[in-house]
């Protein structure tokens, strides 16, 4: 019997590696920059904590509780700033905001 496998297992097992995990979430950034769609870059966060730390190690750094984290990174959610920050600190990030210069 053939058994299959759920798109988020089948994205798990590709964000096995820091490295990888770093490559989808730097292309996801990509992504969000240009076409503006926060909803893709909170889900892509999701699954490399997932993939990752782990949302009970994540709540343990960051102070917030997996409640909160499951609903800020559910790709409805409107994380502040700050929340958004401790989170990708946690995860070895940091936000840094450039001037365009024309």
């Amino acid at each position: 019997m053939r058994t299959y496998r759920t798109h988020d297992q089948i994205i798990q097992e590709e964000l096995s590696t820091t490295k990888k995990r770093a490559e989808y979430l730097d292309i996801a950034v990509e992504d969000y920059v240009e076409n503006g769609d926060e909803a893709e870059l909170l889900l892509a966060i999701r699954q490399v904590v997932q993939a990752g730390i782990g949302f009970a190690k994540l709540s343990e750094e960051t102070g917030l509780s997996r409640e909160s984290l499951y609903k800020t990174l559910s790709g409805t959610g409107n994380p502040k700033l700050k929340t958004l920050k401790e989170i990708l600190s946690a995860l070895g990030y940091t936000i840094t905001f450039m001037r365009n210069i024309a």
